[in-house]
C-alpha cells in the first residue's frame, strides 16, 4: 500500500499532518473522535501549527485520509475560526447512592487518558 492510498478513519494515527486542499499544513492529528461500537467517525482533534491550541475538525470537512496526511476542505482562516476543543466528560453505569444499591451514572476517571 502506498503512503497516498486512502485509509479508513480507524487507520489515522497520532501525529499525522493535517493539510488544506492546496497542501498547506495547518495542524497535526492529536485524537481520532469516533465510536468503534457504532462505527461512526465524528472528526479529529487537531493541534494547530499556529496558535498552539486544539480544535475539532468535523468529519464532514475531512476530504481524504491517507497514511501520509489528512486533507480538509476548510481554508486556513476557517480552521483558525473553529472553537477551541473542549473534551466532553464521559460517564458509565455504576452502583451509586447510599450503600450503592442503585444504578446510576458515574463520571469516568481521566487517569487512563494518554498525555497530550
Amino acid at each position: 500500500m502506498a503512503e497516498t492510498d486512502p485509509i479508513g478513519w480507524r487507520g489515522v494515527v497520532y501525529g499525522t499532518p493535517v493539510t488544506t486542499g492546496d497542501r498547506a499544513r495547518v495542524g497535526t492529528v492529536r485524537e481520532v473522535l469516533g465510536s468503534d461500537a457504532e462505527d461512526i467517525f465524528h472528526g479529529l482533534r487537531v493541534e494547530l501549527t499556529e496558535g498552539h491550541r486544539d480544535v475539532m475538525l468535523p468529519a464532514d470537512n475531512v476530504t481524504t485520509m491517507s497514511a501520509e496526511q489528512v486533507e480538509t476542505d476548510l481554508s486556513r482562516a476557517a480552521i483558525d475560526a473553529l472553537p477551541t476543543y473542549d473534551e466532553v466528560g464521559t460517564y458509565h453505569l455504576a452502583s451509586v447512592g447510599w450503600l450503592r444499591k442503585h444504578l446510576g451514572w458515574k463520571k469516568d476517571s481521566g487517569s487512563d487518558e494518554e498525555p497530550g
